[in-house]
C-alpha cells in the first residue's frame, strides 16, 4: 500500500486536497529559520524573530496522488493559534507537482509560547496534533 510508510511517521491525520496528502509531523519552535519555499527550493533567505517572538516552524509531510493537477496553485500557509488568531509566512508552494514525496518546514513569526491549533493550506484544515503544536 502506498502511503503506509508516510502515514506511519506521521503523527498528525492525513488530509487529502486537490491530489496531495498532507499530515502535520509537528512543530519546532526556533529564533531563526529559513523561508524555503516548499518543496524546498533555491531559495536561501532566512529570518530572525525579534524580542518576546519566536519561530513555530510546522513539519509537513506531501505525496503528490495521481489526481494532482501539475497547474494547481495553493495559497501561502496559515496557521491559527488556540485563541483563533492567524499568522502568515513567508513561504510559498513552488511546482509542487515535481517531486512525488517532500517535507516542508513552514516557518511562523508567533509571541513566544503560542500554542497552534491548526494549519489552513488553501481551503484544506490540517489540525495540530495535541503535544505537538
Amino acid at each position: 500500500m502506498g502511503g503506509v510508510s508516510l502515514a506511519a511517521q506521521s503523527p498528525g491525520k492525513m488530509v487529502t486536497y486537490k491530489g496531495l496528502e498532507m499530515s502535520v509531523a509537528g512543530v519546532e519552535r526556533a529564533p531563526t529559520a529559513s523561508l524555503k519555499d516548499c518543496p524546498p527550493g533555491g531559495n536561501t533567505v532566512n529570518a530572525t524573530s525579534r524580542s518576546g517572538e519566536e519561530f513555530a516552524v510546522v513539519k509537513v509531510n506531501f505525496k503528490v496522488l495521481p489526481a494532482f493537477q501539475p497547474n494547481t496553485m495553493l495559497k501561502r500557509p496559515v496557521v491559527t493559534d488556540e485563541s483563533g488568531k492567524t499568522y502568515n509566512t513567508a513561504v510559498s508552494f513552488v511546482d509542487v507537482g515535481s517531486t512525488p514525496e517532500f517535507a516542508c518546514a513552514i516557518p511562523f513569526r508567533v509571541p513566544t509560547g503560542t500554542m497552534l491549533k491548526s494549519l489552513q493550506i488553501d481551503a484544506a484544515t490540517l489540525e495540530i496534533p495535541a503535544g505537538k503544536h
